[in-house]
This record gives C-alpha cells, structure tokens and sequence, in this order.
C-alpha cells in the first residue's frame, strides 16, 4: 500500500492506553498538548454542539455512524458521540454475534459488519461517513488464547525475551490480512469510496522492548528521543485511484483537515487555520514540537520565536475557545452559510 496509498506517521498524543484522546484529536482538531495535564477529552471537553468532522460532514449532507464492537459507556463514547451529533452509535450489541479473536471482536469481523452499513443504503447517492475504532488488537497481551493462533514470534537476539510483543505483532499480522480483504471488496464498488486507517497509540508490551529496539538508555532518554514513541502509521486509500500526494509525518489533529481536502469537500475555518499551521508546525506535541524542517524544538523555543510563537499562541487561544469556553468564536469551527454542499 505504501505504493498505492498516502501514507505516513501520526503524533498521537498517549503511548499505551488512552485512546479516546486519540479519537479527541482527530475529530476536533484540538491538541492535547494544550489542555490541562491528565485530562481525559472525553470526560471533560466534548459538549453538545461541539464543532467537529462529524459536524463538517453533516452539513455537506452526509450521514454519520460510530462502530465500536465494546459497550458504548466505555470512554464515554455513548455520551460524546452523542454530543458530536453522530446520527447512530452502533456498539457491543451490533457486534455481538461476531466471532472473537482472543476476547475481542476480530478486525475483518468488524469489518464485515461495517460494509453492511455500506450495502444496505436505500441509495446509492447518499453520502455516509463511518467512524470505526477496532478492538481486535487491544491489550493485553500476557495471556494465550485457545481461539488464536500465534503465527508470528521475534527472531534472532530478541527470541523469547518479549512474549506480549510477540502476540501485539502476530495480532499485526491478522489486522493486515483483514486490511488487504476490506480494500478488495471495497474496490468492488462502484461507489467512490476512501479509507483512512490510523493507529490510536503505541502497544503496552514490554518497556524493555521499546529501549533495545531504539536503542535508547531509560535513565538518559530525552523528550525528543522518546517522541519515537509517540508515532504509528497512519494510510489514506481510495477505490478511484487518488492521485499519491506527499502529506508526511503529523499530529493527528491536522489528518481530518487534509483528509476533507484530499476529499474535495469543504473546510471550516479552524481546519483553514490548521492547514496552513501544519506547515510551519507539523507537530505540536506534549513531548515538543517539530518545525516545518523537522527539527525539534521545546515549547519554551516555539514561544521565543517571532513566528512560530504567534500561530502557537493563536492555536492556543482557539482551542480554548473551542474545548472550554464555548465563546462567540466558536463560528469558526462551522462552515459559513446556511446551505453547504461537498464537492467530491
């Protein structure tokens, strides 16, 4: 795929567990970097009304549903979405007779079930845009399941030493089988249809894992070198051949800007803004943030610089009003008009 697809990295804002920040991130465009230390998005920042892909797409005539095979009160998922204005939050009860792979619903299980959404549509025409956060691969990974068979194992100096890293890449391995089957029937369809896959955060194995894969020492680890941690894959496909474009590496609050793009529908004027600071600021991160030119540079160096320091602050104050304070800006995160109409 990385032929044939747009591909690169996200900056997620958790490493291990804390997915719905991930989810915060992408559908608000709001960092996590700038909120309160600990906050968990869903508890505390998503509000009726809120301004958010799910909104942008709504009012370019989609239809919008959540999929999560895990009872829909876990995140608070049920509330938030709600909150969102997602039309039909489809949860455990939707997935209950899918085959588990360990204790989770499996990813092709989950996907069959999703294309069924797809199938079913009373017209063809009508725009749908579906939110699905898997569970197949989620942790742990301690413990060896009788329904799963482990195919893939660490080899050469790391054998053995890493077991629940050793069922993360096998549980890999599946999701990548399921992948390479939802895309084949997807370009089945007639329908113009796009696919965009990220990973949430990092795997909770083993910490000694991390350090002598990276080579990194954990008494002298930076907060620039522990940004590696902080990374994972992100592709964008199509079923109409979209032409393959360079977006690189990226927090995950600019990828539902560039994905609208990369759509040809219409952005908000926060998604404006967030497009062109990507430029200057790809990565605006708890660790620190990367430049245009990749170089790594401390919030404290970022506030110092005459440029930079100005679209930070500015980024500041907007998702403040857009996670806190609910103050007249939050026109910004809309499309302008009453009537609004996607173009792709």
């Amino acid at each position: 795929l990385r032929e044939t697809a747009i591909t690169g990295n996200l900056y997620m804002p958790v490493f291990g567990a804390g997915t719905s920040n991930s989810e915060f991130e992408f559908l608000t465009g709001d960092a996590m970097a700038l909120m309160a230390p600990g906050t968990t998005a869903y508890q505390f920042n998503v509000r009726e009304g809120e301004g958010t892909l799910v909104s942008t797409l709504k009012e370019q005539g989609y239809e919008a549903v959540a999929l999560h095979p895990y009872p829909g009160e876990n995140w608070n998922r049920d509330v938030c979405y709600e909150d969102m204005d997602f039309d039909e939050f489809l949860e455990w009860e939707y997935f209950e007779d899918c085959p588990l792979t360990r204790c989770y619903v499996g990813d092709q299980a989950n996907y069959e079930k999703m294309l069924r959404l797809l199938e079913e549509k009373e017209n063809p025409e009508d725009r749908l845009f579906l939110f699905n956060v898997t569970m197949q691969n989620h942790g742990g990974y301690d413990v060896l399941y009788d329904n799963y068979s482990q195919e893939i194992r660490l080899t050469g100096e790391l054998e053995g030493k890493y077991p629940m890293a050793d069922q993360y890449l096998s549980l890999m391995r599946t999701s990548d089988q399921a992948l390479a089957w939802l895309l084949g029937r997807l370009e089945e369809l007639e329908e113009p249809t796009m696919v965009v896959l990220f990973g949430d955060h990092q795997p909770s194995v083993e910490d000694e894992f991390y350090y002598e894969i990276s080579g990194l020492d954990e008494k002298t680890v930076t907060s620039e070198e522990s940004l590696i941690w902080y990374r994972t894959p992100y592709l964008i496909w199509t079923n109409y051949g979209l032409e393959k474009e360079e977006l690189g590496d990226m927090s995950a609050y600019y990828l539902s800007g560039e994905v609208l793009r990369l759509a040809g529908l219409e952005t908000t004027p926060y998604q404006n803004f967030l497009l062109e600071m990507r430029k200057l600021l790809p990565v605006v991160h708890g660790r620190g943030c990367l430049d245009g030119e990749g170089v790594y540079r401390t919030f404290e160096e970022v506030r110092e610089d005459e440029i930079l320091g100005n679209w930070l602050s500015d980024y500041d104050c907007l998702v403040y009003s857009h996670s806190y304070s609910r103050s007249p800006l939050q026109e910004l995160f809309h499309l302008p008009g009453e009537e609004n109409s996607g173009t792709g």
